[in-house]
């Protein structure tokens, strides 16, 4: 497809704008069709990147694009990183693929096994350029025989009390042999998370809600806690979903609930997979786990107090 005219985007560096010619779009096709054969796994990593990417635009700019990085196994997209591309809509649709081609090759550098999965866009519904954003990253993810990249639009907006994501592949509508139009096919999207990811998803939700004696000043984060604290708060979480469990248990034993298979079947896993040591030696792994835990704490504090023994000392010799 013809090269848009090169253009200026800063001094340092010339963006290279691609306008890519593409068959009629159809605006709204996930009204006839069903979820495509990918699914996407989607790292939360990625929506803070994005809304980070988001927050920090120009004023002029209504959204923001970007790549996606990560891995396609057996038809599951899995999405880990994302990086930024300037673009502008202002006459045409352009990209600075220059950008786009010397971040990948860094990102490469650090994560060799991460590939061009797709790319993102932040908004409520999908514009005719984004047919034309599509080819450009088709092209940049050369993906292997049958990958479609991933096209994930993020709703910013907060319109519906939370961060809205939709996640796309394009398909295309032929009448016979002929061509006749693309069409952006939705693709079944869940979240999956590290447990670092999850601890840190934990202490945001966390900073987010106000003390118990009173309002939180804005920006106010809670310290994390430490490890003996997060195992106690960690038993309480515990001993809170067994009391629940008992009570759905109880209440399908005494037909108040209808009995869910699915349901069943988890509690029948969970129960196999749990091991069953003796009871002295349960006690005794546990109380040799927490005087290691309660030593690594002290041995820290005893290296910060050194620390800064150390600092004080030296700002008195200067």
């Amino acid at each position: 497809p013809p090269l848009a005219p090169r253009r200026r985007g800063c001094p340092q560096r010339r963006a290279s704008a691609r306008a890519m010619a593409a068959p009629p779009f159809v605006d709204d096709p996930t009204a006839m069709h069903k979820d495509g054969p990918l699914s996407c796994k989607l790292h939360p990593t990625v929506l803070f990147g994005i809304a980070d990417h988001f927050m920090r635009r120009q004023e002029e700019q209504g959204r923001v694009i970007g790549t996606l990085l990560g891995s396609v196994n057996d038809g599951v997209v899995e999405v880990r990183n994302s990086f930024p591309v300037p673009h502008s809509e202002a006459e045409q649709a352009t990209i600075d693929s220059d950008f786009n081609t010397t971040m990948c090759s860094l990102h490469r550098k650090v994560h060799p096994k991460e590939v061009v999965v797709g790319w993102y866009s932040t908004g409520s519904q999908i514009t005719h350029n984004d047919q034309f954003y599509h080819q450009f990253f088709e092209e940049q993810a050369g993906g292997a025989d049958g990958f479609a990249p991933i096209f994930l639009l993020v709703d910013t907006s907060l319109s519906a009390k939370g961060v809205k994501t939709k996640a796309f592949v394009r398909s295309e509508l032929s009448l016979g042999a002929k061509h006749v139009a693309s069409a952006f096919v939705t693709v079944h999207t869940r979240l999956a998370n590290s447990e670092a990811e999850r601890i840190a998803i934990d202490h945001l939700v966390r900073s987010s809600m106000p003390a118990g004696d009173g309002p939180k000043q804005p920006h106010e984060l809670v310290p994390l806690r430490p490890d003996v604290d997060t195992v106690h708060w960690r038993m309480c979480k515990l001993l809170d979903a067994l009391d629940k469990t008992r009570a759905y248990i109880e209440e399908v034993e005494a037909g108040k609930v209808k009995a869910d298979p699915a349901i069943g079947r988890a509690l029948s896993d969970t129960l196999s997979s749990i091991p069953k040591p003796d009871a002295a030696d349960f006690n005794s792994m546990l109380d040799s786990n927490m005087q290691d835990m309660l030593m690594v704490s002290y041995l820290s504090s005893l290296t910060r107090a050194q620390l800064a023994l150390s600092e004080k000392l030296g700002t008195l010799q200067v």
